[in-house]
């Protein structure tokens, strides 16, 4: 008979289902195991572990800070424990754990190359360029630093360095190893910014047909194909958007007690469809457009949307379908037989180029409100009436590729003869607040607390101007004339060379042409507005 304690077979159980890459079941056996066994940093480091790999932040971090309680200078602990921080929106946290470790160890790298993807996050570029440096300075072949400066050189435009680190990075890595995979797809990334998009879809076809299960190139492929416009195989790839690390948080995967409506044939009356948001607000603007031809095939349709789209959503859908908004995990599914997420409805409609419902408006603003706006715009002396919206609610990493700052701006807002309104909810530091004020654009932005009001607002102007974001959606769906200000790595969304949208019938759209210089786009949105107004550029 064995004298081994009864938590120790657990506990070797709970290692190898994990090693062999079962988490829920190692899950099982180390909760177990936590039950009987006396304190163990090397157990609740374990668990702490599989509860990040099934997604479980905060449990995760519960167990490694357990872990970290009984052995504070343990640095894989503190390595994971960083991880979920990051994950979680923690960066003080992180950054915590990442300087706690250089405490223990001055020369761990792995710490440095954390703090570089830490900073890189928060959109601190050359905060975790010296980070990344610094990791590749004591290990010169360090991959996670190598892999982040190739990843950071891309968001800046900076291509050629981009390649070169990435090539780096191969070449370093196992052949045919997920980490090569990895590299492979961040590499084909690259080329696609460089406008290589055949050599970018090639690389992910390869991959592919050496594991046809690979998430992220499955992902990036569905995007080269819906960039170029060949829709019906991009909506089939696109469904591993739930799946694929290049989404990150981004997209969020519906969870539904009900069949999932793939297109196929119900009977209308006694079937119901419930319609669930997955991203931003952009995207539930674009996508809610399929609403009605949902309609047409489900007796009972349910909207789920954002709180701030949902009075919006209301008015212009609320005919056709229950308009919900609520937390996607509390839902009652009852008289419903289906659903399916929101930006699955075109795969399931099997929407081509020439079938895209653009037909506009295809939302309604509150008559009463665009009224008002119209009669205190009418006091405004200027004939033209310019919304403009020069920045996202994005964050950290992709903040400063969208943003546009004000000062490129000037020229245009001061030398055009408009009533220029501000769409930005962001707040503005000192120097852009200046440029605004100077130019005098009028900002009520403090009198919009929704989509609603914003929609009503833009009903009342002859133009909005914008760059990549919810208030170039929404001019659009209301069918305004909108201008859309659009980077060099564009969403697929907006397609390749090209002025105009199928999406959206009012829109023109300016592109850059090098990744971060919005200067010529801002000349050339000036000779647009003069051409549109009569006025001379010595005006």
């Amino acid at each position: 008979m064995s004298n081994l304690p009864d938590y120790l077979p657990l506990c070797q159980h709970g290692l190898e289902s994990q090693q062999a890459g079962r988490p829920d079941e190692a899950r099982q056996y180390y909760e177990a195991a936590l039950k009987i066994a006396p304190p163990s940093p090397e157990l609740s480091h374990n668990l702490g572990a599989v509860y990040h790999q099934l997604g479980d932040l905060p449990k995760a971090r519960e167990s490694l800070e357990r872990a970290l309680a009984l052995r504070p200078d343990a640095l894989p602990t503190l390595d994971e424990l960083a991880l979920v921080c990051q994950e979680s929106g923690d960066l003080n946290a992180a950054l915590a754990c990442y300087e706690k470790s250089l405490r223990v160890d001055p020369r761990y790298h792995r710490a440095f190359s954390g703090m570089g993807q830490a900073f890189a996050d928060a959109g601190w570029e050359e905060d975790a360029i010296r980070a990344f440096e610094t990791a590749l300075a004591i290990e010169p072949d360090q991959l996670e630093a190598i892999n982040g400066l190739g990843i950071l050189y891309k968001r800046q435009g900076r291509f050629d360095l981009a390649i070169a680190r990435l090539d780096q990075a191969l070449a370093l890595s196992p052949d045919d190893s997920w980490q090569q995979r990895g590299l492979r797809c961040n590499r084909a990334m690259v080329l696609g910014a460089l406008g290589r998009f055949g050599e970018e879809e090639a690389v992910y076809r390869e991959i592919l047909a050496r594991d046809p299960a690979d998430a992220d190139a499955h992902f990036g492929l569905a995007c080269v194909l819906l960039l170029t416009g060949r829709l019906p195989e991009g909506w089939r790839e696109y469904e591993w958007r739930f799946v694929s690390r290049q989404t990150g948080e981004a997209i969020r995967r519906p969870t539904s007690g009900l069949p999932r409506w793939s297109g196929e044939a119900v009977a209308r009356e006694s079937s119901g469809l419930t319609i669930y948001a997955e991203q931003g607000f952009g995207d539930g603007i674009q996508f809610s457009r399929f609403a009605p031809q949902v309609a047409e095939r489900f007796g009972r349709v349910r909207l789920h949307t954002r709180k701030p789209l949902w009075r919006l959503f209301e008015r212009s859908f609320g005919a056709l379908a229950e308009v919900v908004a609520e937390d996607m995990n509390e839902r009652d599914e009852s008289g419903f037989t289906h659903h399916c997420p929101l930006l699955s409805l075109p795969l399931a409609l099997g929407t081509t180029m020439e079938t895209i419902p653009a037909s506009s408006p295809y939302l309604k603003a509150d008559d009463e409100k665009s009224r008002r706006w119209r009669e205190r715009l009418a006091g405004k002396e200027k004939r033209l009436k310019i919304g403009v919206a020069w920045a996202t609610g994005k964050r950290g990493i992709h903040k400063r590729s969208f943003d546009l700052s004000p000062s490129l701006l000037k020229p245009v807002l001061s030398g055009i003869e408009a009533c220029w309104v501000s769409l930005n909810k962001e707040p503005l530091d000192p120097a852009q607040a200046e440029v605004l004020q100077s130019a005098g654009v009028v900002d009520w932005s403090g009198e919009l607390d929704d989509f609603d009001d914003t929609a009503a607002l833009i009903e009342a102007l002859d133009l909005v101007i914008s760059v990549d974001t919810a208030t170039a959606h929404l001019a659009g769906a209301l069918a305004r004339p909108v201008w859309l200000l659009n980077r060099a790595e564009s969403e697929w969304r907006w397609l390749l060379g090209r002025n105009d949208s199928p999406w959206y019938p009012t829109m023109r759209i300016f592109r850059q042409r090098q990744s971060r210089q919005w200067e010529p786009v801002a000349q050339e949105l000036a000779e647009a507005l003069r051409a549109m107004t009569g006025e001379s550029a010595n005006e």
